[in-house]
């Protein structure tokens, strides 16, 4: 096996693909990012209100590419561990055509459905024309959006990290643009947003696919096999990922409908605001685990425990530091956060920071939480890192957004977040700190063969 997972030493490796994977995971996220500032400028408050209704529709795209890209990818990175790239490439097969399978079932009822599912999400009358003219262009490119998050970890597996940078650095920065030119001088509105939204994901595909040029890829179309036991080892692998825009998705319609009910239309624009934000952060922190699970997976194969488990305190050390750092600058800087996404009015500037300032706690274990899971599912626990992404993301959280408004009122939504992130920690740290005892004790001919824990 000469891969260089398994001879380089775990630091330059993390380094490595980390830089690479943060700045694909954030320029992703800018997606998002730049969309709400951009119609919040343009729309104000009731354009940003929009966006938080269509953030649900976006998690959906997102989950399906997670859930099978990182499925896939850690699967393929075992088989490689191993020496068996036959296998790799089997596995890399199925994972494509679930992938197909799934899009195209998704895309379908999805523009069926559309106006109900943005109703569902928290629209009201006046809300549903900003987010539709916003949501055309995005569900008529529905499968761009699932392949992009499909393709980087498969990239990453292939040992090219800086295309997936490239890639998505390009789109992003066109996205930029896009948002600027079609929004303002064209006077497009939400639609141009959306617009420049689909455009951008076009070029990063296009880009993206550059990878599996003739000569240029280790990865190969093959005839799978077993394909039901492997299919439930790619879903059950990567749904711990998967579930994290899952639970974006069902949090956001609690959310918005908690808050039209506790609140308004101008809460909604400031949590709009702050679940943006929370929403790159989320892409982005998971781009920190994303960024360790081709060097953990790939040693954890190679039967090298060491290895595998030195890149989880470099994981912990990282998510601690961008934790920190983010709910820093959202807790000293509520008002200007504010007034950068949107044409603020004085009601919005009154009750917005302490909306941000309280829901921005959530950050403080946010990182560690999520990287957790990734780590988790790398090293072959499977159901424990499924357990606390639907602990964090629906479990606690749920109902936590249920009961606390009852006591608390509208407060008892932001602290709902920081309430789930807490418990959460409480229980994955732990597990993760005796899982790393056991598995650094044990010796394992062929680690494949071991059961995952509950």
């Amino acid at each position: 096996m000469d891969s260089e997972l398994i001879k380089e030493s775990i630091g330059k490796l993390y380094v490595k693909y980390l830089i690479p994977s943060l700045g694909g995971a954030l320029a992703t996220s800018v997606y998002s990012f730049v969309d709400t500032i951009a119609v919040g400028q343009a729309c104000g408050p009731d354009g940003a209100a929009a966006i938080a209704v269509i953030n649900p529709y976006f998690a959906l795209m997102c989950f399906i590419g997670l859930l099978f890209g990182i499925g896939g990818s850690v699967l393929m990175s075992h088989r490689k561990g191993e020496g068996n790239i036959r296998e790799a490439d089997r596995v890399f097969s199925l994972t494509i055509l679930l992938l197909a399978i799934f899009t195209l079932f998704s895309w379908i009822l999805s523009a069926l459905f559309i106006d109900e599912i943005l109703f569902f999400s928290g629209a009201d009358e006046e809300l549903l024309p900003y987010a539709k003219a916003y949501i055309m262009p995005i569900v008529a490119t529905f499968p761009l959006f699932a392949i992009n998050t499909f393709l980087p970890p498969i990239v990453r597996y292939d040992e090219k990290p800086k295309l997936v940078l490239k890639a998505v650095l390009i789109g992003g920065c066109f996205n930029i643009f896009g948002d600027w030119f079609l929004v303002f001088p064209m006077g497009m509105g939400m639609f141009g947003a959306g617009l420049a939204t689909a455009i951008g994901a076009l070029i990063q595909t296009i880009i993206l696919l550059t990878a599996f040029r003739k000569g240029q890829t280790s990865l190969h179309l093959v005839k799978p096999k077993e394909t039901a036991r492997t299919s439930m080892k790619i879903l059950s692998t990567g749904f711990g990922g998967g579930i994290l825009d899952v639970a974006i998705a069902v949090l956001t319609i609690m959310i918005n409908k908690q808050t039209m009910k506790y609140g308004g239309r101008d809460e909604l624009a400031v949590l709009g605001v702050i679940m943006t934000i929370s929403f790159l952060l989320q892409h982005f922190f998971a781009g920190i685990g994303q960024a360790v699970q081709p060097i953990a997976s790939t040693n954890f194969g190679a039967g090298l425990r060491k290895r595998t488990w030195e890149s989880f305190t470099y994981l912990w050390w990282t998510s601690i530091l961008f934790s920190v750092i983010s709910a820093a600058v959202c807790i000293l800087f509520p008002s200007q956060i504010l007034s950068v996404f949107m044409d603020t009015t004085e009601n919005v500037l009154s009750i917005g920071p302490h909306i941000v300032r309280i829901y921005s706690l959530s950050f403080l274990l946010m990182a560690l939480n999520i990287n957790i899971v990734f780590f988790l599912q790398s090293v072959l626990l499977p159901f424990p890192a499924m357990i606390f992404s639907l602990m964090r993301g629906l479990i606690a959280s749920g109902l936590l957004l249920v009961i606390l408004p009852l006591i608390i009122g509208m407060d008892g939504i932001l602290w709902a977040m920081t309430g789930a992130e807490i418990i959460t920690a409480m229980l994955a740290i732990p597990y993760t700190l005796a899982s790393r005892r056991r598995q650094l004790a044990q010796t394992v001919h062929n680690p494949l063969d071991i059961v995952p824990e509950s």
